[in-house]
């Protein structure tokens, strides 16, 4: 165990408080027609202080209140298109300003989910194959523009998982002899499938397909998504947490930090630690101390916001590669090993850890949650199971979803007490019965989606993120509607989660290093 002091960096955006000093706007959207639009997004951004307001017209009248005055840049784009209009104008305190836009044609905007149809299908599951272990966190825009024989796909495959850590591509690094030594079954399907259809003899150019379901909202348009830019820019944000104070944790996990946004003032906070740590999960626990995941470091890290004071604690085992966290009503620590293939817990009082063993092999266990009865509710993303760990006996149970290999990524549970997972590789979300083991699915609406983070709302509504269509949904268990959002940034891959006290919705923009809040608009 290590401990450092470190200093506070506060950077500050000014006051955010709804108040007379802020603005409003309203106006039309209209296309070059004249006729209004419906569900066009208008973003919002004050240049001087990084926050953009998004909202959504409604018979193509839009309205944005509580504005900071400054100079703001104004942008709307139609359903599924880039950007259509831009002004610049300046938002005065206490006033009510008046914009109106008209579209000009703009080119549809392609994310993953659209690129995966268009994905050469065998028929022999090789595809979904491909899906769930390449596009999962690169994108197949990174692998259809290149071209190489197996072996040399052999070399990527291997270099893959380091991107993550490295964010450079070192395949050139990988040696002949490693990748024909490399004879793992997973591997010889995926670099034969790139080879047939990406080979050295195939054409270099990239098609991009067109949009089939990019983007579109489906239901009502009566949320709005403000984005904070994070000081740091390129930080990548991982996980963000909410602590009882309300502030908004966060890891930097290419800046080696921990980032803290007050959304009261919009200020920041930044902490460095460790440099090469690449922090993943992060949690605030009732005693005001915030708990992080260090995946390359092999750390739990805990900080003292009052005193700045820092320890690090180290993994029993090395290459545990430490992920999601959950906190205990005992104050334990609670954490998935996605490389240990273990789950552990943290006794922050004895400073010791206890390790119990997943019984499926290389599960990569990932999401985890506690419910109110203590046991530790975990996914197996490429185990294809939820695991429930019983504290008292240390026995795992393992449950098998209706869909096959169905790469259950995170999950939540309800008042009820029942577990609500994302099924990333079928484009479904699910709902598991502790008392039964019974399983429900639901298809959502896009398809190829990529469902991964979740969250329950006090009226038991389920959110959770399209990763690869780049949405925020609102599913009705009640009425099995989905309501879909199109998130601001163009590529965010959100990749966690967490609701605030007032039932703000918080995310983490991976790509676009910012923090997002989402409300509805009553």
């Amino acid at each position: 165990m290590r401990a450092l002091l470190l200093g506070l960096a506060l950077v500050s955006a000014g006051s955010f408080a709804a108040g007379a000093d802020h603005g409003e706007l309203a106006g039309t959207i209209r296309d070059a027609a004249g006729n209004p639009v419906t569900d066009a997004a208008v973003k919002i951004r004050n240049i001087d202080r990084g926050v953009t307001v998004t909202v959504f017209s409604r018979a193509g009248r839009y309205r944005a209140e509580d504005l900071v005055p400054g100079k703001t840049e104004i942008s709307a784009a139609a359903d599924g298109h880039a950007t259509g209009a831009e002004r610049t104008i300046e938002i005065a305190p206490g006033q009510n300003a008046a914009l109106d836009l008209s579209l000009r044609a703009s080119e549809p905007v392609v994310t993953t989910a659209d690129w995966i149809p268009q994905l050469p299908d065998d028929g022999d599951g090789t595809k979904q194959l491909v899906v769930n272990r390449c596009v999962n966190c690169h994108g197949p825009v990174n692998f259809v523009s290149r071209r190489f024989d197996q072996l040399g796909w052999k070399k990527v495959i291997l270099d893959m998982g380091r991107i993550e850590e490295t964010r450079k591509a070192r395949y050139r690094e990988v040696s002949d002899e490693r990748a024909m030594a490399a004879k793992d079954e997973e591997i010889e399907r995926l670099s034969a499938y790139l080879a047939r259809h990406y080979g050295p003899d195939k054409p270099p150019q990239v098609q991009a397909p067109k949009p089939v379901a990019y983007r579109s909202t489906r239901g009502a348009t009566d949320v709005v998504i403000t984005q904070y830019d994070i000081p740091t820019r390129g930080a990548v944000p991982h996980n963000v947490a909410v602590d009882a104070k309300n502030r908004v944790w966060f890891v930097e996990r290419f800046a080696d930090k921990v980032g803290v946004l007050d959304p009261h003032t919009a200020a920041f906070r930044e902490l460095p630690i460790p440099t090469g740590a690449r922090p993943h999960g992060v949690i605030a626990d009732a005693g005001g101390f915030v708990w992080w995941t260090e995946s390359r470091g092999n750390h739990l890290g805990r900080l003292d916001p009052l005193s700045g004071e820092m320890k690090r604690y180290p993994l029993p085992h090395e290459r545990s590669s430490p992920h999601s966290l959950a906190l205990a009503r005992d104050g334990a620590i609670w954490l998935t090993e996605i490389g240990g293939n273990r789950i552990a817990r943290f006794d922050p009082r004895a400073e010791r850890f206890t390790e119990h063993e997943v019984p499926t092999q290389r599960s990569r266990p990932y999401g985890i949650a506690i419910d109110a009865r203590g046991d530790v509710w975990f996914c197996e993303f490429t185990g294809d199971k939820i695991g429930r760990l019983s504290p008292t006996t240390g026995r795992i149970s393992e449950y098998a979803p209706p869909t096959p290999h169905p790469g259950p990524r995170r999950l939540r549970i309800d008042g009820e007490g029942r577990v609500w997972f994302t099924e990333y590789n079928t484009n479904k979300i699910a709902r598991l019965d502790p008392a039964t083991g019974a399983i429900r699915e639901w298809t959502i609406p896009t398809p190829d989606s990529g469902p991964y983070d979740i969250a329950i709302d006090s009226r038991g509504r389920v959110w959770f993120d399209e990763f690869t269509a780049n949405k925020i949904v609102r599913f009705d268990p009640a009425s099995a509607r989905f309501d879909e959002f199109p998130l601001p940034g163009p590529d965010s891959q959100v990749r966690k989660m967490a609701l605030d006290a007032s039932g703000a919705l918080w995310l983490s923009e991976y790509t676009g290093s910012r923090m997002v809040r989402v409300v509805e608009r009553r």
